[in-house]
């Protein structure tokens, strides 16, 4: 009787242990949001609706772009960004997404891939997942595939991930309104230590302007092959064949110093020599010598968007780009006619109306 009562008791414990690891289990699956400040992770308790994983992994992808109401996180998956499909091939999840995902800044999207994976990972048919945008895999801001992730892939104190980016303010020169002249913009970005300064600068012009007013300088599907510094200060950038396409309503002028003025904004670069594809390139319309390396042209930077160049006070003068390089070291043009003409007889009269 007491063996039979002992193995009841047995029995019971197991049980209520079991009961106990099956409720750990539950509890542990989680959503990852982007917190408000977006510096770091907010994970919040969830509990699927199905036990089949492959209904879990829809389930947390829709939670992960679900609109949040709260001041605290945010979804995971922004806007403009939308699950395609995925493939469970061996534990390993491929996701494929749509969208503007490339157009994050890098902070963002270390915030949201670290979520994404994060929150898959801990479904127990997912050991790692590999991101493909737009059905090209993901690669980092080096140009590097990084293949499967893992939630080890990130670390969980984001103080430390994004302490590895690097800030910087770059001034960039994008076409004026009129395709003309330049001007610059100046945004704030974050970018991996992998990255190079010099390449980053490429890839912010390749990004286009953020201002609605000013005009892409460098033609669309332009690939960067590879970029690089001399030791006396000569920046040589390669492109694809792409860089020989003009640029609609932009002089070829305008975009081979776009990319000249804005890494020359760099101190240790001193002159650029763009090539395409090891080559000199073949612009027609071109009054540049692509054979050797381009100086800055401070005398084609432009502070007016609507592509006229104007005095300090600019309520007082205003004169096209065209003319402005005859006056560049003679003052306003109003200036130079002051000093070459004779003063007005004011004893004249005024012609009549």
């Amino acid at each position: 009787m007491k063996r039979i009562v002992s193995t009841i008791l047995i029995i019971c414990i197991l049980f209520t242990f079991g009961a106990c690891g099956h409720k750990d289990k539950v509890s542990q699956y989680k959503i990852y949001y982007v917190n408000t400040d977006k510096n770091g992770l907010t994970p919040v308790d969830y509990k699927y609706k199905s036990t089949d994983d492959t209904d879990r992994i829809s389930e947390a992808l829709k939670a992960l772009a679900k609109r949040i109401d709260s001041v605290d996180y945010m979804a995971a998956i922004p806007a403009g960004v939308d699950v395609d499909r995925w493939e469970l091939d061996d534990q390993s999840l491929n996701l494929y997404l749509t969208g503007d995902y490339e157009s994050l800044d890098i902070y963002t999207e270390i915030l949201v891939r670290a979520a994404i994976v994060k929150t898959l990972t801990l479904i127990d048919s997912v050991e790692s997942v590999s991101l493909f945008i737009n059905d090209k895999p993901f690669t980092d801001a080096s140009g590097e595939i990084l293949g499967a992730m893992t939630s080890d892939t990130f670390i969980d104190d984001f103080g430390q991930e994004t302490d590895s980016l690097l800030s910087t303010e770059l001034t960039l020169y994008f076409a004026s309104a009129d395709g003309l002249s330049l001007v610059p913009e100046t945004r704030q970005v974050y970018y991996s230590r992998n990255l190079s300064p010099e390449k980053l600068i490429i890839e912010q012009l390749l990004n286009g302007p953020d201002s609605s007013e000013l005009l892409a300088s460098l033609p669309a599907d332009t690939k960067l092959n590879s970029i690089s510094i001399s030791e006396n200060g000569v920046c040589i950038v390669n492109f694809d064949a792409a860089f020989e396409t003009a640029v609609t309503n932009v002089t070829e002028t305008v975009t081979v110093y776009s990319i000249v003025n804005s890494l020359t904004e760099m101190d240790s670069i001193k002159q650029v020599q763009i090539l395409v594809n090891g080559d000199v390139p073949h612009l027609s319309n071109l009054d540049v010598d692509l054979s050797a390396a381009i100086s800055r042209n401070d005398d084609i930077i432009n502070y007016n968007i609507n592509g006229v160049f104007s005095t300090e006070d600019d309520t007082d003068y205003t004169y096209d780009y065209m003319d402005y390089s005859d006056y560049v070291d003679e003052g306003t043009p109003e200036d130079v006619e002051t000093e070459n003409e004779a003063p007005a007889d004011n004893s004249q009269e005024s012609p009549e109306n």
